[in-house]
């Protein structure tokens, strides 16, 4: 085919240049943005001036002085109350510099004490779209910075308030939180040599004084109280009923023989309480690295663990009332095995160095008594058994790996993805069957009728997830950001919308989502039906003046972009040619001036159906230029429509149809109120003739029949 020069200034080439200049616009977009937003973010005070006085009082209250830290770690101040540093402040922008849901990065300040504990935090700057301009966000913001204090310094730590109490801005909500306690967490570790606990180790660092009653309280210690009662009832399972133990019980059954107490020497906490100081220096620096110590101590009673056997050379010196077990390997000690401590019967057992023994894992301590026949002979039993597991307490684990950032938010959302994921196979279920659907008339009205709704109340304003060129510039944005795979998942709702809509403007046009998935554009349909219900006269513009208001939405969007390229600090200021985020995601409570606008687009569309989407919508516009890449058209056509039918064209709501009968798919919003006139028999002109000849070849009386065994002459016949 060849193509003169006047030929590009026809209609279809204008409009396939538009796509491609409006194509180019996105792409340049995406690439040179986020370099200008980066440059405009590194433009930024330093820590020192951003931290004005009443900025550090709410982030770290008391503090009197700050001082920067002079090194190669993150950027950070130390923070003094009188002379004593009590910890850190920091900025996000500085530290992390994490950017929330649009490409910038924000800058969030905030304070963390030496033990981990975030002190408060404040936001100085961003350019979240769903935050600018808006004074409700903005105060619910602030009040879910101001619940970081008191929460852990370590991402992915639980705060007294949810991301989703920001409702409509909860990824950027999310994304300050994780950027402070992820600050505070590097800033702490750098400063502090913090112990990073790669695997499960004994706690040899934390120490409280503590008391052995307190110590069994909290299971690092393990007690076995033995009575009268109880060596009675060890001689008799021991088969020595009818002896007694060598040390003499005394007073009744109730009397305690021995309060016998067992448990892992080596964590401070459990040693050196046990032992006292010196002794427990003795097990952890007087003996060769890795030796481990079993505590033992005898509290109350007339028995004790140590004897007086490890004493004589007659008996090797062996602590023979006492042993360990873990799985098959046993343990004895011997007089040169034994820490003493010398205030109280209380000793540390020394493991040999070889010992396969894991004190991580259950083990038990035998506690033996002696039994004296009359010939003068000891009978060894067993008096008490004590089962000891070394306590979580006492051991420090690795941080617990965080999961993704974006698996929270759909982890959260579960419940309303499923809703969403029903009410999208309901939708695919009416376009598949569109054809079936369209020939009731009343069953598509109440089914439109109420998927718009819908589409108004749940995903509008319940679950805020109205789709607008903000999402589009973003997502474009993203990968030339270094924005990786959780900003594009940050928003469950948005994400499933984004992916319909992507399948579907490829398969059907632009049509699924502005005529079936856009609140905004769905209460803008509601209200035109409300306004032709009260006999409001309705105005659609000429097909020539239409084509020439069309070209707005393409205006809007060149404006956007251009702006985002070239200005990006007035991008979104731009961006509320949108009035979606007045109407839906704020339900109107903004600014007057916001208000103002976004009632008077709905006001226009009472009188012109959907007068924002066709002719100002900068979303609509960027769908309408990929519209011509759409593969299927279901809408039915005949050889009749538009020669000499007009019955299409003159219900369609939108005037997406020319006079020669073609639709045009860009314009289309998929309401199907052509098809319905389409399967009308009714009203559709060849339908309806058609019907009518069927109707009267139905009344026309068929040819009476022959009466049986009458011949009729030849002429007659003929």
């Amino acid at each position: 085919m060849t193509i003169r020069i006047a030929d590009i200034t026809t209609a279809p080439f204008r409009r396939l240049w538009l796509a491609a200049a409006l194509l180019a616009a996105l792409l340049c977009s995406a690439i040179l943005a986020p370099a200008r937003a980066q440059s405009d973010g590194a433009a930024t005070a330093s820590l020192l001036d951003r931290l004005t006085p009443p900025v550090l009082a709410a982030i770290y209250p008391g503090v009197t002085r700050l001082a920067m830290v002079a090194d190669d770690g993150p950027v950070s101040a130390e923070a003094y109350i009188g002379d004593d540093m009590v910890g850190y402040v920091f900025s996000t922008l500085d530290v992390v510099r994490a950017p929330g849901y649009s490409s910038t990065p924000f800058d969030v300040v905030a304070g963390v004490t030496m033990d981990g504990t975030i002190t408060g935090a404040v936001v100085l700057f961003h350019r979240e779209p769903y935050l600018l301009n808006d004074r409700r966000r903005t105060e619910q913001l602030m009040m879910f910075l101001d619940a970081l204090e008191g929460g852990e310094a370590r991402l992915g730590a639980a705060t007294r308030i949810e991301p989703g109490f920001v409702a409509g801005a909860t990824i950027s909500a999310r994304a300050m939180r994780n950027a402070v306690q992820e600050s505070a967490r590097m800033v702490l570790r750098y400063r502090t040599e913090d112990f990073v606990v790669t695997e499960p180790t004994i706690d040899m660092i934390n120490f409280k004084p503590m008391s052995p009653e307190a110590l069994v309280g909290d299971g690092g210690l393990a007690i076995a109280r033995v009575t009268n009662a109880d060596v009675i009832a060890a001689l008799e399972r021991a088969g020595l009923g009818d002896l007694l133990p060598e040390v003499p019980m005394t007073g009744g059954p109730d009397n305690t023989y021995i309060d016998f107490v067992a448990g892992y020497a080596n964590p401070p906490r459990i040693g050196r309480n046990g032992v006292g100081l010196e002794p427990y220096d003795t097990l952890i620096n007087g003996t060769p690295e890795g030796t481990m110590g079993i505590f033992v101590a005898s509290l109350h009673g007339v028995y004790d663990h140590r004897g007086t056997r490890l004493n004589n050379l007659s008996n090797q010196f062996r602590l023979d009332r006492v042993s360990v077990t873990q799985g098959r390997q046993s343990y004895e000690f011997t007089k040169s095995d034994v820490i003493f401590a010398r205030q109280q019967i209380a000793d540390i057992l020394l493991l040999p160095k070889d010992a396969a023994f894991d004190p991580m894992k259950p083990w038990r301590a035998d506690l033996y008594a002696t039994a004296l026949r009359p010939d003068g002979q000891r009978e060894p039993f067993v008096l008490a058994s004590l089962d000891y597991t070394l306590p979580q307490g006492y051991i420090l684990m690795p941080e617990p790996t965080p999961p993704p950032v974006w698996v929270e938010p759909w982890v959260n959302a579960r419940v309303e993805i499923a809703i969403l994921a029903a009410a999208l196979t309901v939708l695919t279920g009416i376009l598949t069957f569109q054809a079936k659907l369209s020939q009731y008339r009343r069953v598509h009205r109440y089914l439109r009728t109420g998927f718009l709704l819908f589409t108004l109340v749940w995903i509008g304003w319940i679950a805020s997830a109205q789709l607008s060129i903000v999402h589009l510039i973003n997502y474009l944005k993203a990968p030339f950001a270094d924005l990786g795979l959780a900003f594009y998942l940050a928003e469950p709702l948005i994400v499933i919308l984004s992916i319909y809509t992507a399948i579907s403007l490829v398969l059907l046009g632009r049509g699924v989502f502005c005529g079936w998935l856009c609140p905004f554009g769905a209460l803008q349909e509601l209200l035109a039906n409300l306004a032709r219900a009260l006999k409001l006269r309705q105005w659609n513009p000429p097909e020539r003046l239409q084509r020439h208001l069309w070209m707005g939405k393409y205006l809007s969007l060149g404006l956007i972009l251009t702006l985002v390229v070239f200005a990006p600090e007035a991008a979104p200021v731009a961006e509320e040619i949108e009035p979606f985020k007045t109407a839906i995601t704020a339900m109107f409570v903004r600014g007057l001036p916001y208000v103002i606008y976004a009632l008077a687009l709905l006001t226009i569309g009472l009188f012109t159906e959907r007068a924002f989407c066709r002719f100002l919508c900068p979303l609509g516009g960027a769908l309408a230029v990929l519209d011509r890449l759409h593969m299927v058209d279901l809408l039915k056509r005949r050889p009749e429509c538009g020669n000499p039918c007009h019955l299409c064209e003159r219900s369609c709501p939108v005037r997406a149809i020319e006079r020669s009968g073609k639709i045009v798919m860009a314009e289309c919003f998929q309401c199907l109120d052509c098809q319905v006139e389409y399967y009308d028999d009714r009203r559709c002109p060849p339908l309806a003739k058609a019907r009518k000849q069927r109707e009267r070849a139905a009344r026309q009386p068929a040819a009476a029949p022959a009466m049986p065994g009458l011949v009729l002459p030849k002429e007659a016949t003929t």
